[in-house]
């Protein structure tokens, strides 16, 4: 149980690490507490959803009786290699550069401009997410499957990674309403930090991850 959690933390926090999931929590904050629940609610459901709806095609078409380091291994390794191939695009981008940079804008305005349930709805869609979000899903739901670990453990396993890879969302949240206006003053700053800094902390979790990754996975399967 405690191999299978800490493996599911590197696709967990390549997850998390979203600036438009930032920005959108920063956005929302800004228009009211109630908003900024209802967002980092669907957000967390919807990770919730997906990752369990993942596991459980999993366990009914390959089953979960025995633990399965083979499949864990190779998985890790395809992820870890990957991601350094990600990180070295993103190291050879120029500064500045983001193609969907015009698309995050018009979702930040509209998140901006809306309810509650709206809120609710955008949170759900983004807690599935895109492509990135729905393949790290997807990799953590079969690492669960594969650590054969039984049905209870395994819902824990997903509230894990669940929690991890949405903390972006919700923990903002949390502190915004447990200390007020001052938390969203430095998630702000903080924020415009990472904007201007984001190639090389993009590059350096990527690699990072990746290593460990590949190290990881290799060694899984030697012994």
């Amino acid at each position: 149980m405690t191999s299978a959690a800490l493996s599911l933390i590197p696709y967990a926090l390549v997850a998390a690490a979203s600036p438009l999931g930032l920005a959108a929590t920063l956005t929302v904050l800004r228009t009211g507490r109630l908003q900024a629940l209802g967002l980092a609610l669907g957000v967390v459901v919807g990770q919730l959803v997906a990752c369990g709806a993942l596991v459980l095609i999993g366990t009914v078409s390959i089953g979960h009786r025995t633990k399965r380091p083979g499949v864990e291994g190779v998985l890790e390794i395809l992820l870890g290699a990957a991601l350094l191939v990600l990180a070295l695009r993103v190291h050879r981008r120029q500064a500045g550069t983001r193609r969907d940079g015009n698309r995050s804008r018009q979702i930040l305005d509209r998140l901006g401009r809306v309810r509650f349930m709206t809120d609710v709805a955008a949170g759900l869609a983004l807690g599935v997410g895109g492509p990135k979000r729905l393949v790290l899903t997807a990799l953590a739901a079969a690492s669960i499957t594969a650590a054969g670990v039984g049905g209870s453990k395994e819902a824990l396993l997903v509230l894990w990674y669940g929690a991890i890879a949405t903390a972006v969302v919700w923990a903002p949240v949390l502190a915004a309403l447990v200390l007020g206006e001052r938390a969203v003053d430095l998630l702000d700053a903080g924020f415009h930090w990472l904007s201007r800094h984001e190639r090389a902390v993009t590059v350096s979790v990527l690699s990072v991850v990746g290593i460990f990754l590949v190290g990881h996975g290799a060694a899984v399967l030697v012994t």
